[in-house]
Order: structure tokens, then C-alpha cells, then sequence
């Protein structure tokens, strides 16, 4: 009985543990579905996704909460009925499951939610 006291504080901690990774910004914002926007951020930096018509490559950085996209490039297709706000991204600010995307004035473009 001694030794399942500390059995069970050890999962306890690893359970807390791994919920904190949770608000780690890697994966997908917005939903995969033709005209939504989304973006996906990969542990190795880098930012694919899509602002409803057109695609969105390019680097991430992150800290915080706090993300700054590098080098983001779209696609420039016109479709119609659809406001391309995701291609003008410049930081985005994380909170929980939402993301706050910024232009560079850091004017509010819009929000995401995590996918999943």
C-alpha cells in the first residue's frame, strides 16, 4: 500500500504534465474544408495552410503565446465570395484552444480555432 501513494502522485504529475503540451501552438488552426481558412504550424518551424483559395507557405517562430511569421507567401488566385484575410498574417497571439491572428499594423485579421 506504501508504494501506490508514489505510484499514483508520479501519474498524476505525468498527467499534468502532458496536458500543459496542449497549448504548444504545433498543428492545425482553422478547418480543412474548401473556402475555410487554416494554417498548420510544424514543430520544425515551418507555416502550410490555406486562406480559403489560395496557399500559404512559409516559417513560424513562437514564444510564450506569441507567434511571428517569417517569410509567409500565398498563392494569388482570385475566388470569389472569398476575403483572403489569412495571407496578410504578419503575428498571431495564442490563447487556449484560439488563435488571434495580426497584420502588420497589428490590426485583428481574424481567429482560429484549434482543429481536433
Amino acid at each position: 500500500m506504501v508504494l501506490a501513494i508514489p505510484l499514483l502522485m508520479f501519474a498524476l504529475a505525468s498527467c499534468a504534465s502532458s496536458s500543459g503540451g496542449a497549448s504548444a501552438p504545433e498543428g492545425v488552426w482553422g478547418e480543412q474544408a474548401q473556402g475555410k481558412p487554416w494554417i498548420e504550424l510544424s514543430a520544425d518551424g515551418k507555416v502550410s495552410g490555406n486562406d480559403g483559395c489560395n496557399r500559404i507557405a512559409g516559417q513560424w517562430a513562437g514564444k510564450d503565446g506569441e507567434i511571428h511569421f517569417e517569410q509567409l507567401s500565398s498563392t494569388k488566385m482570385y475566388c470569389l465570395g472569398i476575403d483572403p484575410w489569412l495571407s496578410s498574417a504578419v503575428t498571431a497571439q495564442i490563447s487556449g484552444d484560439s488563435m488571434l491572428v495580426l497584420d502588420a499594423e497589428n490590426a485583428e485579421l481574424g481567429t482560429l480555432k484549434r482543429a481536433g
